[in-house]
C-alpha cells in the first residue's frame, strides 16, 4: 500500500534536514587535494598555533626590493606599488611582469604567500604587500633605495622589509629615520658576508637587523653579526619560488629578514594600537635565547635570540612605547607570560642534532595556553556544542515525525480494512 503523498513529503524533508548534520563522506570520484610544499620554517615558528591568533590581516608591508611577479602564491595579496629602478620618479607599478631578479618575489612569498601556486605560504598569509621596485637584475643604488623607502613611508605601511645591502648615505639614513618617525617597523638583512659588521641599512640605529639560522637553531656560518644584530630567523634551505613560479630553495639573511618582517606584521595585526616601538620590544623580549645568553641579554652572534612570533603574540603590552634599538631609549623589559612557548626544530631534524645553543621548546604538557588561545578553544567548543544541540533537536523532531507517520500508516490501514469489510457486507 502506498503512503499518502503529504506524509511522504513530510518524512523526506525531515530526512534531508537530518542528513545535513552528518559528517561528509569522501567519494571515489572526488579529486585529491593538491599537496602543499613542505616548509620547515613554518613548523619551526609554530605557524599553525600562530594562525589561531592572527594571520596578519589589516597590515600592509612595504617591500623595497626587485618587484614581485603576480604568481598564484602572491597575486591575492599584492597592491599596486611603484618602480624606481629607472630613477627618482616612479615609472609604474612594481608587480606586473617586472621582477626579473626573483628576489622580491621570494620575499613576498615568505611574508604573505597564500598557497595558491605551488603551495607556499607566508608566515603572515593575510597581510598585504606593497612592492616598491628599486632595482632590476643587478645593482643596489642607495639613491633608488632611498626613493623607494620614501614612497613606502608615504603610503603609511606598518612594516618595511629591506632584504638588501647598500652603501651608507646621509639621504638613506634620513629616509630610515623618517620611516621610524612615522611609526613604521623597519627590518633589514644583516648580510651574507659572515663578518663582524652588519651591512647598511641594517646597521642604522633603530633598524631590526636580522641574521639567519638553520633548522636546528644554529647560526648560519655566512650570516654577518655584530653589535647591531637584533634577531635571528630561519634562512637556510628555504623553499621558495622564482619569478616564473618555479620552485627552488634559497639561503641567506634575506629570507630571515622576511620571517622577522612577517613576525612584526603579525604583532601589529593582533595589536593595532601598539606602537612600532612596542612591537619591537615584544619581539626582542620573547625571542628564544641562543648562544648561551639568558633573560633579556643579547650577544653579537645571535642578537636577542631567534624570533618567536607565538610568544610575542602571547605577550602583554610593553609599558614603554619607544624603539629600544634607538640610542637613549628606555631599557628593554620582559613582557610575556612565564611559560611562553618557544620555536622548536623541524620534526624532520633529529633531536640529537639540535644545537645546544638554541633554547629547547617548552613541553606541551607544561605549557599554559595563552588567554587568546584559550579564547579560541572556548569559542570553538561553544560552536561545536551549539551545532550538536541543534542537531539533536532536529533529530528529535524528525524522530517524532517518523513515529507520527507510522501511527498514521497504521490508522490508514485499519480504515481501509473496515471499508473493505463494509463493501463485502453490502454486496
Amino acid at each position: 500500500m502506498r503512503m499518502p503523498r503529504h506524509l511522504t513529503s513530510l518524512l523526506g524533508a525531515c530526512g534531508m534536514a537530518a542528513l545535513a548534520f552528518l559528517p561528509p563522506v569522501a567519494r571515489a570520484a572526488d579529486p585529491a587535494p593538491a599537496k602543499t610544499a613542505a616548509q620547515w620554517p613554518l613548523t619551526f615558528l609554530k605557524a599553525d598555533q600562530v594562525w589561531q591568533l592572527t594571520k596578519g590581516g589589516g597590515v600592509t608591508v612595504g617591500l623595497v626590493d626587485s618587484g614581485v611577479s603576480p604568481l598564484g602564491d602572491t597575486r591575492a595579496n599584492l597592491l599596486s606599488g611603484a618602480d624606481f629602478s629607472e630613477g627618482a620618479t616612479s615609472t609604474g607599478i612594481a608587480h606586473v611582469d617586472t621582477d626579473t631578479d626573483s628576489h622580491g618575489t621570494t620575499m613576498a612569498i615568505l611574508i604573505a604567500g597564500t598557497g595558491g601556486g605551488v603551495g607556499l605560504r607566508g608566515l603572515a598569509p593575510e597581510a598585504k604587500i606593497l612592492p616598491v621596485r628599486m632595482q632590476k637584475q643587478t645593482g643596489e643604488d642607495p639613491d633608488k633605495i632611498t626613493d623607494a623607502l620614501k614612497y613606502a613611508t608615504a603610503q603609511h605601511v606598518k612594516v618595511v622589509n629591506m632584504s638588501l645591502g647598500t652603501a651608507p648615505t646621509p639621504d638613506l639614513a634620513a629616509a630610515v629615520k623618517a620611516a621610524q618617525d612615522a611609526d613604521i617597523v623597519v627590518v633589514a638583512a644583516a648580510g651574507n658576508g659572515g663578518t663582524s659588521q652588519v651591512i647598511t641599512p641594517a646597521a642604522y640605529p633603530g633598524v631590526v637587523a636580522a641574521g639567519a639560522v638553520d633548522s636546528t637553531g644554529t647560526r648560519w656560518m655566512s650570516s654577518s653579526y655584530g653589535s647591531q644584530l637584533a634577531l635571528m630567523a630561519p634562512g637556510v634551505a628555504i623553499p621558495v619560488e622564482d619569478a616564473s613560479g618555479a620552485p627552488k630553495t634559497a639561503r641567506g639573511t634575506s629570507n630571515a629578514t622576511a620571517y622577522v618582517t612577517a613576525s612584526a606584521t603579525l604583532v601589529r595585526a593582533l595589536h593595532p594600537d601598539w606602537t612600532a616601538g612596542q612591537t619591537i620590544r615584544a619581539l626582542l623580549a620573547t625571542a628564544t635565547k641562543a648562544g648561551g645568553t639568558t633573560g633579556l641579554a643579547r650577544n653579537d652572534k645571535y642578537g636577542y635570540g631567534i624570533v618567536n612570533p607565538l610568544a610575542a603574540l602571547s605577550a602583554g603590552a610593553p609599558v614603554e612605547k619607544d624603539n629600544p634599538l634607538l640610542p637613549g631609549a628606555a631599557p628593554l623589559a620582559a613582557a610575556l607570560p612565564a611559560n611562553a612557548p618557544s620555536p622548536a626544530p623541524s620534526p624532520s631534524t633529529p633531536a640529537s642534532s639540535a644545537n645546544s645553543s638554541a633554547a629547547p621548546s617548552t613541553p606541551a604538557s607544561t605549557t599554559a595556553p595563552s588567554p587568546a588561545v584559550r579564547t579560541v578553544k572556548t569559542a570553538t567548543t561553544a560552536k561545536t556544542g551549539l551545532l550538536s544541540s541543534r542537531r539533536n533537536k532536529i533529530l528529535a523532531v524528525c524522530g517524532g515525525v517518523a513515529v507520527l507517520g507510522i501511527l498514521l500508516l497504521l490508522v490508514n490501514r485499519v480504515l481501509r480494512r473496515r471499508e473493505v469489510r463494509r463493501n463485502r457486507a453490502w454486496h
